[in-house]
């Protein structure tokens, strides 16, 4: 039995509505662009990330940050979150 042949008879035991439902999915795939995602190896993704991490540096983007570690223990103290008894 051929694909065509599998989906007819399949079809064919659904009620009107939800054939009605199935016409419009393959509308949908038909319509829709659709392309797989390349494929993304360790070696790629670690270059993309080096790649945007040059980017932050090259726009200075936390250049105002005089002391990274006092930063860091500032921006993690514990702070009392709005709605919640502290």
């Amino acid at each position: 039995m051929t694909l065509m042949e599998q989906i007819q008879k399949r079809l064919s035991k659904l009620s009107p509505e939800k054939q009605r439902e199935v016409l419009d999915f393959v509308d949908f795939l038909r319509l829709r662009p659709y392309q797989l995602p390349e494929p993304t190896t360790e070696a790629k993704r670690s270059g993309k990330i080096k790649e945007l991490l040059n980017q932050l540096g090259a726009m200075k983007t936390f250049s105002e940050i005089a002391d990274p570690v006092t930063w860091q223990r500032n921006i993690r103290k514990d702070r009392s979150l709005p709605g919640r008894a502290s």
